[in-house]
This record gives C-alpha cells, sequence and structure tokens, in this order.
C-alpha cells in the first residue's frame, strides 16, 4: 500500500476510534468526550492536523508527491474512502448539532446554550463555532435531529446530556420514539447515503409526515434508503419529490402555488458598466425559458445534427460560434424579447414600446463613412452612449444598433423638430421628453437614481402658474 493509503486508512482507523469512544462515553454516562477511548485516538486539532498520523510522520513524507505516485485506479479507489471517512465524520456533526440545539431550545429562554453565548438561534452559534454557513448549520441540525429520533442512532441519541455525566434516556433528551425516517437514518449510520442526500429526503417528505399514514410513509423511505445507496444525491432528491407527490396528490397544487409565490427577477446595481440580474424561476417559467434557450442551442449543447441542409448549416455555425455557451443563452434571450417587443400589440407593453435611444453627434456617427457608404474602421473614433448608461461604444456599434427596429437616434448637430413649444401646449411631447433624457439623464431630484424610464416631465416653474413648455423649463423627475 502506497503511503497515501496508508494515511487514509490510518485516518479512518483514528476516525472510527473516536466515534467509538463517543458511543462507549455515552453509554456509560462519562462526561463530554473523556472516555480512554476518546483519548488514545489521534488529536485532528493541533497545529500538525492529519500530519499527526504515523504515516504522514515518515521523514521523506509529502502529500502532494505521494498523491502524484498514485495510479489512477488508487486515486479513484482513495476518493471514495475519503468519502467514506467524511460521511462517517459528518455524521457526528449532525448528532452534535442537534444536541446544541435540543441544548438551546425555545423553552429554556435565556438559559438556553444559544442565549448564554450570545445568539439568538443554534444555527447562529453553530455558524460560529463551525465557520460554516447559516444553512449548513441548519442542515446539521435537521439531520442530527432525525438520526437522534431514529432506532438506528439510539447509541448516538444517548448523547444528550453528555455534560452533566447524568444517565439519559430517549424521553429526557427530546429525541423519543421512532420517527419516519429510520431507514434514511440507518442508511447514513452505514454510510450509504451521505447528509446532503438525506436532507433532501428529510427536507421533501417532512411536509405531508402528518398527512401521510406512518407505515406508509416508512415504506417509502426505506425504499429511498435503498436508493440513496446506489444514486447521487441529486438522483435521490428528484425521487424524493416524486414519491411525496405520489403519497400527496392533494397537496401538489399547494406546492406548486408555493413555487409560483417565489418567482422573482432582480436586478443589481451597475458595477464597471456590466449588471447583474437575478432569475429565480418557478417550474412553469423554468420550463419555458429554458426550453426556448435550448431549443436554440441545441446542435451547440449536443442535440440532433438535422437532416435538412439548411439546418445542418444552422447546426454547423452553432457548434463552431466562438461565443461561450453562457454568452450565447444570453444573446438568444436578448433576441427573443426584441422580437416580443416588436410583435407586441399592446396588451404587455401599453402604447409606448420601448426603444433604445442612442445619444452620439453626428460627426461622430459618420466620419468613418465615405461617400460611398463603405466604413473605414481605421479611422473611426467616434463614440456614443445608450440611454441609462454611462459606459460609452463605438460609432460603429451606434450604426449596428440605429440599424435595428426599435432603436431612437438622438443625432446631436443634426435636424430637429422644435423643442420650444412656449404655451401652445401643456404636455411635453415625445420629441421633447428624447432631448430632457439625454440633457437630465434620470431624474434630478437631489440624491435620487431613478432612470429615464421611472420618470415624468414636469415643468420648472408650474403650467398653471404661467410656465412655458420649452425645454429650458422642463425637467425630469
Amino acid at each position: 500500500m502506497t503511503q497515501t493509503m496508508y494515511y487514509l486508512d490510518e485516518a479512518r482507523g483514528a476516525l472510527a476510534q473516536a466515534a467509538h469512544g463517543l458511543r462507549w462515553s455515552a453509554a456509560q454516562g462519562a462526561h463530554g468526550l473523556r472516555g480512554s477511548d476518546v483519548q488514545d485516538a489521534h488529536d485532528l486539532r493541533g497545529p500538525d492536523g492529519l500530519d499527526a498520523f504515523p504515516g504522514s510522520r515518515h521523514p521523506h513524507f509529502s502529500a502532494g508527491a505521494a498523491l502524484a505516485t498514485l495510479t489512477d485506479p488508487q486515486l479513484l479507489e482513495s476518493t471514495v474512502l475519503l468519502e467514506e471517512i467524511s460521511r462517517e465524520l459528518d455524521v457526528l456533526k449532525a448528532v452534535f448539532a442537534a444536541e446544541v440545539a435540543w441544548r438551546s431550545r425555545s423553552g429554556l429562554g435565556n438559559a438556553g446554550l444559544a442565549a448564554v453565548e450570545g445568539h439568538v438561534n443554534p444555527e447562529s452559534l453553530l455558524r460560529s463555532l463551525t465557520r460554516s454557513s447559516f444553512q449548513d448549520a441548519a442542515r446539521r441540525i435537521r439531520v442530527g435531529t432525525v438520526l437522534a429520533e431514529s432506532e438506528a442512532g439510539a447509541g448516538l441519541a444517548a448523547g444528550a446530556g453528555l455534560a452533566t455525566g447524568a444517565p439519559v434516556d430517549a424521553d429526557s433528551s427530546g429525541f423519543a420514539g421512532a420517527g419516519p425516517f429510520d431507514a434514511i437514518a440507518s442508511a447514513m449510520l452505514n454510510g450509504e447515503i451521505g447528509v446532503e442526500g438525506a436532507d433532501r429526503v428529510i427536507r421533501a417528505l417532512s411536509p405531508i409526515v402528518d398527512s401521510v399514514e406512518p407505515d406508509v410513509l416508512r415504506q417509502a423511505t426505506s425504499t429511498l434508503a435503498m436508493e440513496g445507496a446506489t444514486c447521487n444525491a441529486d438522483e435521490l432528491a428528484a425521487i424524493a419529490r416524486g414519491v411525496r407527490d405520489t403519497l400527496d396528490r392533494l397537496g401538489v397544487a399547494d406546492r406548486e402555488r408555493h413555487l409560483r409565490e417565489q418567482r422573482s427577477l432582480r436586478k443589481s446595481a451597475v458595477i464597471d458598466g456590466l449588471r447583474r440580474v437575478t432569475l429565480v424561476l418557478d417550474p412553469e417559467s423554468d420550463a419555458i425559458l429554458t426550453g426556448a434557450i435550448e431549443a436554440a442551442m441545441s446542435p451547440r449543447l449536443g442535440g440532433p445534427r438535422f437532416v435538412d441542409p439548411a439546418d445542418q448549416d444552422r447546426a454547423a455555425g452553432l457548434v463552431d460560434d466562438p461565443r461561450t455557451n453562457e454568452q450565447m443563452a444570453l444573446d438568444v434571450l436578448v433576441d427573443l424579447v426584441r422580437i416580443g417587443v416588436d410583435h407586441d400589440d399592446g396588451a404587455i407593453l401599453g402604447s409606448s414600446k420601448p426603444a433604445l435611444r442612442v445619444t452620439i453627434s453626428l460627426d461622430d456617427l459618420t466620419h468613418a463613412i465615405d461617400a460611398f457608404g463603405h466604413e473605414h474602421p481605421g479611422t473611426d473614433t467616434g463614440v456614443g452612449w445608450l440611454e441609462g448608461s454611462s459606459e460609452p461604444f463605438s460609432a460603429a456599434t451606434a450604426r449596428r444598433v440605429l440599424c435595428d427596429a426599435g432603436a431612437l437616434p438622438i443625432v446631436l448637430g443634426g435636424a430637429s423638430e422644435p423643442l420650444d413649444l412656449g404655451r401652445t401646449r401643456r404636455l411635453f411631447t415625445a420629441a421633447q421628453r428624447v432631448a430632457l433624457t439625454n440633457r437630465d439623464g434620470g431624474c434630478r431630484w437631489p440624491e435620487c437614481d431613478r432612470p429615464p424610464s421611472w420618470c415624468e416631465a414636469h415643468h420648472i416653474n408650474p403650467y398653471s402658474t404661467g410656465g412655458k413648455t420649452d425645454l429650458a423649463q422642463g425637467i425630469l423627475l
């Protein structure tokens, strides 16, 4: 066996010894982890960490060098072994987290462990202790509670109350009775299911525990435990959701409504010229949006290569396209929106369709174009701006955008329509609003950063008191 394999074997041995010490101490009612078996286990918390194992203390041992000497089969075997070790440790971490939660239960008030340590809940305390995330702490508590409630985890459940050294039964620990997830707990203890996979099963089925017959639910979780031994966490979660919907058909509509209510599109501030948009899609929206994007990109994503020559050319063009899949997906989405805007009958966008407003001087726009309409990129130094953006772009891009439907040019130095109407009209015209947008760039109220599309054109001097509908008298607010 290589040094690395020996190193991993030693790690498993030390972990098993520590776990045995925990169970032995719990059974004897010892104080914390002070059993002799635990004291004999390797201390992984020291500055050397896992380097304390005999295999790594060899004078010529180097983790990196030893890793490089592994054959492919040994590397894969070691990866699996590391996962097995991690799962054993994750079980202990989950049970300890559940004990922290029990000692921090709301019934104890300010005497609860989390409150005494200055935290509002056990998740916050665990996050601070372990430097993990709130979600990870919550996961450990959920899974640990299921382990402690299960018959399979009875030995670990006795760990509740270790700090006092008093004999503990399931009732006094708060983990009384066999739960509906015994099979999942057994699979975790046997290393067949990881904590993440178990948690996803627990989260999927917990909402229907009270609406499904206990025996039916236990049979379902037994089936999921067997499936979990051969599938990954994502596959197990999908199967669990399918089981949930089969057992609780009446709840499907409520779950659909719950997912639908969580949909959102959130825009962040523009940073360095780029805006991040976060989409949270319910299943129906996801099917529409993802389906359209994948249909447009299917040859690129490994979809069918078409028999029709025209489709074959399109597929070849997509495969050879230099854009990344992420870039192409966004371009597809933008093109679909552009097509939708062009064909909307007013039902969605109303009477005023959005348009790209490009601001550029006439000289910049035409500087690189000769008398025959040919572009000369080497002489093209012009720049323009899109409404709502502070980032300039090239005149060539401005010309391309202006050729697209829906683009509205704001050409400085070219012919224009009247922008000063005096008292002949009360409301500002569309042309005046465009000019105000170009001049003001958005809301002019101090410290307001709302874009032009959110603003209305107002008179600086009220029209009712003699104000004029002139450009100089208008302001966006």
